[in-house]
Formats: structure tokens, C-alpha cells, sequence
């Protein structure tokens, strides 16, 4: 069903789309999740923030944007996966795998990123890809007041496999 699929630039104009897709995707995947931000702000940042900063890949099924992802390089942690969402409809397609390979093809195999530790889908389609645990906190500084994790994938991890979709997202 991939095939289907293609994967475009993310342009501000997809921002609303997005943020809705982002917030689903969180509700469906933590439910109870304190979101921050409504939609109107998440879109806000998606479109003066991550895309004028980073890199934003949109996966589109039929006209209609069923994922996308955000990443770039950070003074601190380097290469980095900062978003990576897909509507929870689309899991389990390879979209997230094909998505996470478009980040690979652009920074290299060497990937951080950070997911919220309850997220435990997202945690198996990292561990899936590669990514091994790094640190873990508290939650003490996260805007959702919940614990999150580093992930790392070192630069000799496996190539992402795009043939099979592994684990949600």
C-alpha cells in the first residue's frame, strides 16, 4: 500500500493539516496526554519555527498528508529526528520506515531523537530502526510534564529498512 504513498517538501501551507495529524497521533498513541499547545500554536510553530529551521518531509496518500517529518542538526545533540508523525490510520504501511529513510538519506545514519516514555509504539519502531536508549528523564522540564527519553542510533546501525513497516508510528 506504500506504493501509493508519495513524499513531498512540507511548505508553511501544510502547517494546519499537520498540527491536526500531530495532535491525533499523540492522543491516539498516549491518551490522557496533556498537549501544551493547541492546534492554531502547534501549527504556528510548525510554520515559522520547523519549517524555516529544519527539514520537513510530508508523506501523501490520495492529496491528503497522512505523515510527515521534521529534522536537521542541533548544537547539542547533532543529527536529529525532531518530529515524526503519522495519522494513527496509517501505521504499520512502512510510511513511518519510508519517512525515518528520508532523514537517513539527508544526515546520515547517526540519528538522536526524543520520545515521550510512555509512547511505547513509537519506542518499538525506534528500537526497531536501531535507536538504543541513551538518557531518560524525568519529565521535570518537558512542556507535557512527562518523562522522555534520548534515543541514539550510532552510525553503524543498520541502514532503516523501508520494506517492512516494523512498529508504529
Amino acid at each position: 500500500m506504500t506504493a501509493a504513498v508519495s513524499v513531498r517538501a512540507g511548505v508553511a501551507a501544510d502547517a494546519p493539516l499537520l498540527a491536526r495529524l500531530f495532535l491525533a497521533a499523540r492522543a491516539a498513541a498516549m491518551p490522557g496526554l496533556r498537549e501544551a499547545h493547541d492546534a492554531a500554536q502547534v501549527a504556528g510553530w510548525l510554520a515559522t519555527h520547523l519549517m524555516t529551521q529544519h527539514t520537513v518531509r510530508v508523506a501523501m496518500l490520495a492529496d491528503r498528508p497522512v505523515g510527515y517529518i521534521g529534522f536537521g542538526r542541533d548544537g547539542v545533540h547533532g543529527p536529529m529526528i525532531l518530529h515524526l508523525y503519522l495519522d494513527p490510520a496509517a501505521h504499520r504501511r512502512g510510511i513511518g520506515s519510508r519517512l525515518l529513510a528520508e532523514a537517513t538519506a539527508a544526515l546520515g545514519p547517526r540519528l538522536s531523537l526524543f520520545c515521550i516514555a510512555r509512547n511505547t509504539g513509537a519506542r518499538a519502531f525506534y528500537e526497531h530502526h536501531g535507536f538504543r536508549a541513551a538518557a531518560i528523564s524525568d519529565g521535570a522540564t518537558t512542556e507535557e510534564g512527562e518523562p522522555d527519553i534520548l534515543y541514539v542510533r550510532d552510525a553503524g546501525a543498520p541502514d532503516t529498512d523501508t520494506t517492512t513497516s516494523g512498529s508504529t508510528p
